[in-house]
């Protein structure tokens, strides 16, 4: 199948974060701790918070935080330093296959358009795209923070791929458009935004090993970048 325009996830996507469940697992616990909270949660819980979008701040109400608006702030930065010092140590880094492929579309005959839709905060995902070199890939990038409470831009929510989809023009009877991500939260986003969905199940990530159970099916599943150009609808 031809597709004009890439849309891309980033952690688990591209850049390898190992147990993406246990990292944000951590990071958020150690942001609650900061805030005092009276009641953190346990095991599927702290999914409730992840697809919460703009109703996080109840969510963190009912765990006992006492300023939940302080919530994402202290969360981004504690995400942004253990970043930084697993960079450092080479335990995160770009998936082998990806500068290849992300050369390979951007350079196509037909001009394809790719962009980055991610969840983590505007400042990690420049740093990221920066620090490994291929932000020169993405015509348009969109993530989180730019705004106070802009959790409801957050996917599963689709607003973050058609606010890139308008900026690229995008008319579904002329082009089609396609969505890479390793979540449920991604393939969710793409199917309400009425795009092609695509799951890569990186080294068989836990987050998406039962993905046949879930209740919204991926369109596509590979397991490395490479096979995008081999999709067959």
């Amino acid at each position: 199948m031809k597709f004009d325009i890439y849309l891309f996830d980033l952690d688990g996507t591209l850049l390898h974060l190992g147990n993406i469940r246990h990292y944000a697992g951590k990071i958020l616990m150690e942001a609650l701790k900061r805030l005092r909270a009276k009641y953190p949660p346990t095991g599927d819980e702290k999914f409730k918070l992840w697809t919460s979008q703009q109703g996080y701040l109840k969510v963190l109400e009912g765990w006992g935080v006492e300023e939940p608006q302080n919530f994402w702030k202290f969360f981004d930065e504690i995400d942004f330093e253990k970043r930084k010092t697993l960079i450092k140590e080479k335990k995160v880094y770009l998936y082998q296959d990806v500068n290849y492929m992300l050369k390979k579309i951007y350079h196509h005959k037909d001009s394809k358009k790719l962009a980055i839709v991610t969840n983590t905060a505007y400042y990690i995902c420049d740093f990221i795209l920066n620090k490994f070199n291929i932000k020169k890939f993405f015509h348009e990038t969109f993530s989180l923070g730019y705004y106070d409470n802009d959790q409801e831009l957050a996917k599963p929510s689709p607003k973050g791929i058609l606010t890139i989809l308008d900026k690229f023009k995008y008319d579904p009877n002329e082009s089609n458009a396609i969505l890479v991500g390793d979540s449920k939260l991604d393939i969710i986003a793409a199917k309400n935004a009425k795009i092609y969905a695509c799951l890569i199940r990186r080294e068989l990530n836990p987050r998406n090993m039962r993905y046949k159970e879930w209740n919204i099916q991926p369109d596509f599943v590979i397991e490395e970048l490479n096979e995008l150009f081999d999709l067959q609808y």
